[in-house]
């Protein structure tokens, strides 16, 4: 039993993250930092020694689980204040050694919430599957196409605000009768007509121009990029700005554009965002504004896709 324990808890310090916090007032419990680090990640251990730092001051280890940031939960936590005093955290860099079985127990012990312990983290209360976790589809012979990629090209563009204006960038090129497809991420695929047109194609220096690589088209291409979507709420009026719907975005990838809204809109900002998180975007979390707590509510809606329109007829064109 004691051996299961110990290998239990060896396998939680390598999938969580311990963090030093200091500058706390000194009959500050090791509940009181529970209950003020958890607004910012799951906390599983809180630590408080007996003894004080060189300054003279008390100081903590809080070990954190689900870390996807590490950074930002290290300036979330400098964020917040104990009554009159600021808090310091850092990031731990050596971690303390495991408590041994034997011997008489130290005073200082770590508190453990009834909700978050050891052995709740480790053997359930699961609510999410990874998808590299999730047992794969097989997909068999029956359901594949095939498409004869013979006269297609494909490319990623340096720029993102290139792809609703590829056939009026091609047709300056010199290049009017082709198909545009949407690959997603910032890749896009083109029809031409013939073996020869898809040679000056993909030798033609300005049409390079526009893109970090072009290619021939490969029928098992998925975009490791997608570009989506995304609904904020919760954003309060004297921080309704790009850059803090920029800052916001960045927590998932790249914001690459804010849909355009009136003055009669606040209660919520739709972002595009070009990432590579597989799974949903659907969270809520916290910002701090002058010092005061704002709860966001984040929620992908759809897929970014193009309005590519030919310019010759004012149709889009789609090769598939």
């Amino acid at each position: 039993m004691a051996t299961n324990f110990r290998s239990n808890t060896d396998h939680t310090r390598l999938i969580s993250k311990s963090i030093f916090v200091t500058n706390f007032p000194d009959n500050t419990s090791a509940k009181d930092l529970w209950k003020l680090c958890q607004d910012y990640g799951t906390v599983v251990d809180v630590y408080i020694p007996n003894r004080k730092s060189k300054a003279g001051k008390r100081f903590a280890f809080v070990r954190f689980i689900k870390v996807e940031n590490i950074d930002r939960l290290v300036g979330n936590l400098c964020t917040l204040w104990i009554g009159r005093m600021h808090l310091h955290a850092n990031v731990v860099r050596f971690e303390r050694p495991p408590i041994q079985a034997s011997g008489s127990a130290s005073s200082a012990r770590p508190i453990h919430s009834g909700a978050s312990s050891f052995a709740t983290v480790l053997k359930g209360n699961k609510t999410h599957v990874n998808a590299s976790e999730a047992p794969a589809m097989v997909i068999d012979d029956s359901c594949v196409v095939t498409r004869d990629l013979e006269f297609f090209v494909m490319g990623e563009v340096k720029e993102f605000s290139s792809i609703p204006n590829l056939y009026v960038l091609l047709s300056n090129e010199g290049f009017q009768n082709v198909k545009v497809v949407y690959l997603g991420g910032l890749w896009v695929m083109f029809e031409l007509e013939s073996l020869n047109s898809k040679a000056k194609f993909m030798q033609h220096v300005g049409v390079a121009s526009w893109f970090t690589c072009l290619c021939n088209a490969q029928s098992d291409f998925v975009s490791r990029e997608h570009i989506v979507w995304v609904d904020i709420e919760g954003v309060p009026l004297h921080a309704w700005s790009r850059a803090t719907f920029t800052k916001i975005g960045s927590k998932w990838g790249e914001v690459m554009e804010l849909e355009e809204s009136k003055d009669d809109l606040f209660a919520r900002k739709r972002i595009c965002i070009k990432t590579k998180q597989e799974d949903n975007i659907l969270e809520k979390f916290k910002i701090i504004v002058k010092g005061k707590n704002f709860v966001i509510r984040a929620k992908e809606l759809f897929a970014w896709s193009p309005n590519c329109l030919c310019i010759f007829c004012g149709r889009p064109h789609y090769a598939f």
